[in-house]
């Protein structure tokens, strides 16, 4: 018996990965937007969402972590944005998100190192992401164990635009 963890790949994702993205989301427990909604409607919401950044690729890339069952167990949302104090880009990975039983294979430095090349590629010149204190990935280190750093000079103010049950 072979003991190697099942292969994944990393690729762009589809709108058909809808579904798959929605289940992984709504697994993970965490997000209020995914209470008291039916699974047509959270898949239906994705799904708009994977098509509106399938048509524009110029302003995001959403990357999946698929296994050899073609089952999604990892998502990544990377955003290209102007900076002018910078006189250049760099790449936000807005979502970074990994099944519950598939951590621990890997996948959330593969999707990592894939937006970080997609951002490379793009010729940005840095590339960030928010991660709250609390989940599991800070509290291990996953992100400074990947060569990031955390900017402790700065602080993330947010102005909510609407109140409704899709906030996290």
């Amino acid at each position: 018996m072979n003991s190697s963890p099942p292969s994944n790949t990393i690729r762009p994702a589809l709108p058909s990965d809808a579904a798959g993205i929605s289940e992984l989301l709504h697994g993970i427990g965490w997000f209020k937007a995914y209470e008291g909604r039916s699974i047509a409607q959270n898949t239906e919401a994705i799904q708009s969402l994977l098509t509106s950044a399938h048509a524009e690729p110029e302003r995001s890339l959403l990357l999946v972590a698929e296994d050899a069952r073609q089952r999604i167990s990892g998502y990544c949302a990377i955003h290209w944005l102007p900076v002018a104090v910078l006189q250049g880009w760099e790449g936000y990975v807005s979502e970074l998100f990994i099944a519950e039983s598939a951590r621990g294979l890997g996948l959330g430095q593969q999707l990592l190192d894939a937006a970080t090349d997609a951002a490379r590629q793009r010729d940005c010149l840095r590339i960030w992401l928010v991660n709250n204190r609390e989940r599991p990935s800070y509290v291990r280190g996953f992100y400074s164990q990947q060569g990031w750093a955390e900017q402790a000079e700065m602080a993330r103010f947010v102005l909510p635009l609407r109140t409704n049950n899709h906030s996290s």
